[in-house]
């Protein structure tokens, strides 16, 4: 080990020990909020672990044209064996990554041999992609779990897309709903397989189905959310194979978004998305979409809980041990948690420790604790554990239900008017309301002198009017910063009642630090203050919200959904005294770093061939050409889908040609628009790096 990475694990490992704590909630009187539960600490089970490895086959459950396994590795605690009664099941998936690695430490994942001949290259390893997670496992099993990490290796894990699932998203959803019909069977009927040691029939009576987690990375976590929704589908048949399953939470880490042709969400239960803020593979952070397809969901029930963690310096790679190579080479926008030069990040295994089994713990069982929630609620502290290592900010909704929140703004109409359709208030600020991600609303707020009479207010009722939040617990807004041109951003928060009186300014960073962006993509957070907080007005009678652009000189955020929320939040006690934030002397770095795409230049890369393919014979079934890309620097298996752009045009239904050493990539394009191409178009290739070929005239015939 050189002395570089040495240096760089060392102090990853004594980071808890010596890392000043990055101050997150002290209260504005003389007692200090008690922070959120530690997670990271281990149960007081004895716990062991096995596997099971079926036989590969074609399983029309699965995949009809390729051969499948059914591979997983299993942690549980050794007393629930001898044990009456049933415990919780979670289940882990990984992502895309190579499937054949050669070296240690780092081993380089450089083939998908096994994905479609169950081999690797002489030299190479099978990637234990699914063990990439252990170190999770071993901290919910020690808290009488059960846990079943999924190997996706064979036939889908860097496999080639097809129509409808180009990312084999369903693919990994349908590849989990069979682990757990098999889990089924065996925990009703028996005949669990002998590698587990536990014999025939030592499963039976011990899963409880009824209280079920589902993890996913990267494209898992599509994965996940598809299982989701393809067993809660009409007429499902996995229903029938796995009668009673209630999936109670879901929680995915740098997750993709739209790699099939269905729009999947996980409406109906608990979920939360794990951000990475320096993903160098997934870098659109496109995880958060379904937070924001859901946060307008108004049918949700009042449980479902939906929830960001947005993780500053952190990359897409380090959260699974077993991806032992970097996917970014820094940071856009603050301080690394992980050296791109070492194989592994202790601090982002940290900070997984400190979410993960929080999440699992405050929903799963009978001996569930809702105090672990407290992890997700912008109300409350983290955990020094956490706050130690790096700056975590925090998008929430207790529920977006219609039954539980009162809309204030969600700047759904022209600019200038709110959603109630009354007229909004401006002074010495500039607006302007657009869409941001997907189909949600912001407003751009960009205010060049602070005082009482730079302003912005979201008035929700006429003249003269109120609305009685009474039975209200909190006002959420959320908030990002536009430009980074100051280390900090605060301003003040107000309410109007109906008489025209405004209740005490409230400090914005009194209940959140508004800094960054940690991320070149536009990121929010959510800030809640209790009701309680605003005196001097009639709550029953609440005209509008006033946010003073009193403090900070100059700036300009992103405004969005302005709600007031019935719920507190769970494992918050109802009676709880709710204290402000001072969240003061943040040490975090936010500095802007420029950081280049690296370029493959087109004297490297060459058009193979591009071939006609009739009705049938192609991968979307219907008349198509395939343009078969190739280069001396290899297509690395990543969890975004390589891009071929021609002109302004992009495709992504691809597989690899060459799955030893992945230097040709295969693209299908439906024949109706390569007919539409200009053959002047120049053509390059994304996949995490940038491959240029020159344009389509060089390569036609």
């Amino acid at each position: 080990m050189n002395l570089k990475k040495f240096s760089f694990l060392l102090s990853c490992t004594l980071a808890t020990f010596v890392m000043a704590p990055i101050p997150q909630a002290v209260a504005s009187d003389t007692t200090i909020s008690k922070p959120a539960p530690d997670s990271t600490i281990k149960g007081p089970h004895q716990i062991a672990s096995s596997e099971y490895h079926l036989p590969a086959s074609i399983d029309s459950d699965i995949l009809s044209n390729k051969m499948t396994e059914i591979w997983a590795k299993v942690f549980y605690p050794t007393d629930i064996i001898n044990t009456p009664g049933k415990a919780p099941l979670i289940i882990l998936l990984h992502g895309n990554h190579g499937t054949c690695g050669i070296g240690s430490h780092p081993r380089r994942d450089s083939s998908c041999n096994y994905t479609e001949k169950g081999t690797c290259p002489a030299g190479y390893v099978v990637t234990p992609n699914h063990e990439g997670y252990n170190y999770l496992a071993e901290n919910l099993a020690s808290w009488g779990y059960w846990v079943v990490s999924v190997n996706a290796n064979r036939g889908i894990t860097c496999g080639g897309g097809a129509a409808g699932d180009m990312g084999l998203n369903l693919a990994r959803g349908k590849l989990v709903l069979k682990h757990l019909s098999h889990l089924y069977t065996w925990a009703t009927v028996g005949g669990a397989p002998t590698s587990l040691g536990l014999g025939p029939d030592g499963l039976i009576g011990k899963i409880d189905f009824s209280s079920v987690g589902l993890f996913g990375h990267s494209r898992g976590g599509e994965g996940m959310r598809a299982a989701y929704n393809l067993y809660l589908d009409s007429n499902s048949p996995w229903q029938t194979k796995i009668p009673g399953l209630q999936v109670k939470a879901i929680f995915e880490i740098g997750a993709v978004d739209g790699q099939t042709s269905r729009v999947l969400d996980a409406n109906g239960t608990v979920w939360n998305q794990l951000l990475p803020m320096c993903d160098g593979d997934v870098s659109d952070l496109q995880g958060r979409y379904p937070f924001e397809r859901m946060l307008l969901n108004p049918d949700e029930p009042a449980t479902a809980q939906k929830s960001l963690y947005e993780v500053w310096g952190a990359n897409h790679n380090y959260f699974n041990t077993e991806w032992q190579t970097s996917d970014a080479g820094g940071c856009s926008y603050g301080k690394p948690i992980f050296d791109p030069d070492s194989s592994e990040s202790l601090q982002q295994q940290q900070v997984a420790l400190g979410s993960v089994p929080a999440f699992f713990r405050s929903r799963l069982g009978s001996g569930a604790d809702p105090a672990f929630n407290q992890n997700f609620n912008p109300l409350d502290m983290l955990p020094e554990i956490v706050t130690r290592i790096t700056q975590i900010d925090r998008d929430f909704t207790a529920s977006p239900a219609s039954s539980e929140i009162s809309i204030v703004e969600d700047f759904d109409k022209v600019t200038g008017t709110n959603s109630s359709g009354n007229p909004n208030l401006a002074g010495e600020v500039a607006i302007k309301h657009h869409n941001l991600i997907t189909k949600q609303r912001v407003s751009d707020v960009i205010w060049k002198t602070a005082g009482q009479g730079t302003f912005f207010e979201a008035v929700m009722e006429g003249a003269g009017q109120g609305r009685d939040l009474r039975d209200y617990a909190t006002l959420d807004f959320r908030v990002g910063r536009i430009s980074d041109d100051a280390n900090r951003t605060d301003f003040s928060i107000q309410l109007e009642d109906s008489a025209g009186h405004f209740s005490k300014a409230m400090p914005v960073s009194d209940y959140a630090i508004v800094n960054g962006p940690g991320n070149n993509n536009p990121i929010l957070k959510t800030v809640r203050i209790p009701l309680t907080a605003f005196q001097g007005i009639d709550l029953a009678k609440v005209h509008g919200v006033r946010f003073v652009f009193d403090k900070t000189e100059s700036g300009s955020i992103y405004l969005a959904n302005i709600r007031a929320h019935k719920q507190i939040g769970l494992g918050r006690a109802e009676k709880m005294t709710l204290m402000k934030s001072s969240l003061l002397n943040y040490a975090g770095d936010t500095i802007k770093h420029k950081i280049a795409a690296e370029v493959v230049p087109a004297n490297l890369n060459t058009i193979r061939s591009i071939r006609a393919m009739p009705k049938g014979q192609s991968a979307t079934d219907k008349p198509a050409v395939e343009i078969v890309v190739a280069s001396q620097v290899p297509f690395p298996a990543m969890n975004s889908l390589p891009v071929l752009q021609i002109g302004d045009k992009k495709f992504i239904l691809s597989r690899y040609s060459d799955t030893t050493e992945l230097k040709e990539l295969t693209f299908t394009i439906p024949e109706d628009e390569y007919k539409r191409l200009s053959r002047t178009s120049n053509i390059t290739v994304s996949d995490g790096k940038i491959w240029q070929f020159g344009n389509l005239a060089k390569h036609v015939q």
